[in-house]
């Protein structure tokens, strides 16, 4: 606002020479007509009115769309009768540009600065044909110079008015003005200029016979009818577009919602209207601005207002009519969806306590297990209220009602933003946990959340404690049947509600589903000692060279019953089980036959990358196979990952094995650094060979921190000979910038996703070492 104020004063103060330069024209035009009259009333009427029908037509003087659009009414002034004086011409032509501007701006001040600023570009016209023209009259070279000298003088000055304005509010700058196209415009309106005058002086004398025949009147009003029709048909193109783009706006604005509508109505205004800026704000347009009442949020009452046109050309009633349209199109859709949700509210919630029901908690539950990330588990919470009915008989049903509406905020509450909970029987809730890593995560949410439904309260003026029976079951993969979580956590809850009645157990508690964590355990088992495991592979490129240098060796397992098993968990499962070493060495063996397939397609790939926990590269546990596998494979450079946090246990003893790893050539690669509390002691007292950089450390590229930390890395990896790899490029954004600060190796989507060996093998005979074969 203090932006748009600043700019006011500016303009009205650089306006305001001009303005007086008009009406000084205008009343020595007026003074001269009505104290010494014109030679000819009708040749003053052709001239203004000629004027006023050719205003309309504008032509941009920059392929920009901000460029300034400038006028051709100065062809007006090509013919000169005899028996006027160059400065009434001028007088008379100024006050026809005056209603012109007044009828396309409706704004004193505006009308009569464009008006200032048109006729001292006129003077400079006229100065300029007399001193080149001479005594031939408007010579050929003096219209074309004095063409020239009107145009670049109002381009200047409107350049020099947005000069002075705020940098952040300026509509365009030197950049947007085209010299080619400023130098078509002076061609044809000094081509037309020479034509009128030919024309007058020479050719239709000649053809009547009559050297003293004037058609001066007739030739004004042709060409301003001329270009009338030419601008009838700019205005019929522009219609056209904006017609096209408000109905492609009709389409697609229903398709986006709250925030998303508003940002989407203002995008499409700016483009429609061709708006430097148009926001949605509580008071209506003011000066120099348009704008439509809208009600696209929660609150109504609201103004889209377009502030100032760009390339300085005033709003039109068609630009009023469009974003009245679009307010309109925009409002209906809000309405609509908004009546959309109150209808899905009303059938996906319970009436009693406002929270979700049954319906609504199946389609959840669908969502929360296909679309939750591979690597992330979620729990189902079921919750039984003990002695309902007895409580129900004793009160009545108002304060089973109010002590169930009590539950449910307890519930909502204490499950916070990561939890979905539902209301699924008289006296049942659901609770869908979500971004969970194991089952003692999981284990430790719902003792919380159940502690805080049993908290005391006061039910008809009697204190009481609420008592529930909880089941939990967790899933660390996606379930190809997300309802046998709701089988296993009813089983759970049934399991303690038994116990209770046998007085096993008081108070709430909460059953864990030991069923499905035992099936998994023994899936996982079998899986890793029949050597059922695949590999997916990633691949590390190089941004200078464009090609894959490596691939990174990822385990996946999917199982015929229960479908994928996140590699988190499956990992988790192999540590708990006993199984770590079985896996890992079995990822190891497949990864470098992989490596060697890949090598024979593709010389150039000879790397694989293997992540590995930090104790197993010790001589007690897979030190002497790494070694040796390494040594059975010469062509292909094995790198072992360790992650960059559990580099803080690495003892002496380990150092010694991690080089005694790199004398036997197995790479190290010190993995996920500049997650949570990286420390600096890492990469100065484990030996390792590559870096790679973590994808939290470069999650807002458009932070000057995170660029300047990524080219210190940079520097401190060549200065010492590591290689650094940076980890969650997903974008060809993301690439340039890498690029732009010296970083030379990434990894990430952008390059390719994780896919089997039979795809990986697929894109290497297609692609070869390609970086990026998007």
């Amino acid at each position: 606002m203090l932006i748009r104020e600043d700019t006011t004063k500016r303009d009205l103060l650089f306006a305001l020479p001009f303005a007086g330069l008009a009406l000084g024209a205008i009343g020595y035009g007026a003074f001269e007509i009505v104290v010494s009259g014109p030679p000819s009333w009708t040749l003053v009427i052709a001239l203004v009115a000629g004027v006023i029908i050719c205003g309309p037509f504008q032509m941009r003087v920059g392929r920009h769309p901000e460029s300034p659009l400038v006028g051709v009414t100065l062809v007006m002034l090509a013919i000169h009768p005899r028996d006027h004086s160059h400065l009434l011409d001028v007088c008379i032509w100024t006050f026809g540009v005056a209603i012109s501007q007044a009828i396309a701006r409706r704004d004193l001040l505006q009308t009569l600065y464009a008006t200032g600023v048109s006729s001292a570009g006129a003077f400079a016209f006229v100065a300029i044909g007399l001193g080149l023209g001479g005594t031939t009259g408007w010579a050929a070279l003096g219209l074309l110079v004095g063409t020239a000298a009107y145009y670049g003088l109002v381009v200047l000055v409107e350049l020099a008015r947005q000069r002075l304005r705020p940098a952040s509010d300026r509509a365009f700058g030197v950049s947007a003005v085209s010299p080619s196209r400023i130098g078509l415009v002076v061609l044809i309106v000094a081509a037309t200029a020479a034509l009128m005058s030919s024309l007058d002086s020479t050719v239709i004398p000649w053809l009547e016979g009559d050297p003293r025949a004037n058609r001066t009147r007739f030739l004004l009003l042709l060409t301003a009818s001329v270009f009338y029709m030419l601008a009838q048909r700019q205005r019929y193109a522009d219609t056209e577009r904006r017609l096209s783009a408000i109905v492609d706006a009709a389409v697609e604005l229903p398709r986006e919602s709250g925030g998303g509508l508003a940002a989407a109505l203002q995008d499409r205004a700016e483009a429609i209207v061709q708006a430097d800026r148009v926001e949605l704000r509580d008071e209506g347009p003011g000066r120099n601005e348009i704008g439509a009442e809208v009600a696209v949020e929660a609150d109504s009452g609201r103004y889209v207002v377009a502030s100032r046109r760009i390339g300085g050309a005033p709003f039109t009633r068609e630009d009023e009519r469009a974003l009245a349209t679009l307010a309109h199109v925009a409002s209906e859709a809000a309405r609509m969806q908004d009546e959309v949700h109150v209808l899905e509210r009303r059938a996906n919630s319970d009436a009693l306590t406002g929270l979700p029901n049954y319906g609504a908690f199946q389609e959840a539950l669908v969502d929360a297990n296909e679309n939750r990330p591979y690597h992330e588990g979620i729990a189902l919470l079921f919750i039984d209220l003990d002695n309902f009915k007895k409580l129900n008989d004793t009160f009545g049903h108002r304060a089973g009602d109010e002590l169930l509406r009590a539950i449910a905020g307890r519930l909502q509450s204490a499950a916070g933003g990561g939890g979905f909970v539902s209301r699924v029987g008289g006296d049942e809730f659901v609770v869908i946990l979500s971004g969970l890593v194991s089952l003692e995560q999981a284990r430790e949410a719902a003792d919380r959340i159940v502690e805080a439904v049993s908290q005391p309260l006061e039910l008809e003026g009697q204190d009481l404690r609420p008592a529930v029976s909880a089941g939990l079951a967790f899933s660390s993969h996606r379930e190809l049947d997300a309802q046998a979580l709701v089988e296993d956590a009813d089983r759970a809850m049934l399991k303690v509600k038994r116990s209770r009645r046998d007085g096993a157990a008081e108070g709430s508690s909460v059953g864990i589903s030991s069923h499905r964590s035992s099936r998994t355990n023994d899936i996982v088992a079998r899986a890793i000692r029949e050597g059922r495991l695949s590999l997916a592979f990633q691949p590390i490129v190089s941004l200078d060279e464009g090609r894959i240098w490596a691939f990174e060796a990822l385990v996946r397992y999917v199982d015929p019953e229960l479908g994928p098993i996140s590699p988190p968990s499956l990992v988790a499962r192999a540590k708990s089980l006993g199984l770590m070493n079985e896996l890992t060495e079995q990822v190891v063996t497949k990864a470098l036959d992989a490596a060697e397939k890949f090598r024979r397609l593709e010389p150039g790939i000879a790397c694989i990358t293997v992540n590995l926990e930090l104790g197993q590269i010790s001589d007690a546990e897979l030190g002497p196979f790494i070694r040796e596998a390494s040594l059975a494979h010469p062509e292909i450079s094995l790198c072992i990952e360790l992650n960059e946090r559990s580099l803080r246990a690495a003892t002496d003893e380990l150092r010694r094995d991690a080089e005694e790893m790199q004398a036997a050539g197995v790479t190290i690669a010190l993995d996920d650094y500049g997650s949570e509390d990286s420390s600096v002691g890492a990469l100065v007292h484990f030996p390792m060979d590559i870096l790679k950089i973590d994808k939290s450390l470069i999650n807002d590229l458009d932070d000057v921190r995170q660029r300047e930390v990524l080219k210190a890395l940079q520097g401190f990896g060549d200065k010492l000979g590591y290689t650094m790899v940076v980890e969650g490029i997903e974008t060809p954004a993301m690439v340039g910038v890498m690029t732009e600060i010296g970083v030379r190796n990434a990894q990430g989507y952008h390059f390719g996703r994780p896919l089997s060996l039979p795809l990986t093998m697929d894109r290497i005979r297609r692609w070869g070492s390609r970086a990026s074969i998007d």
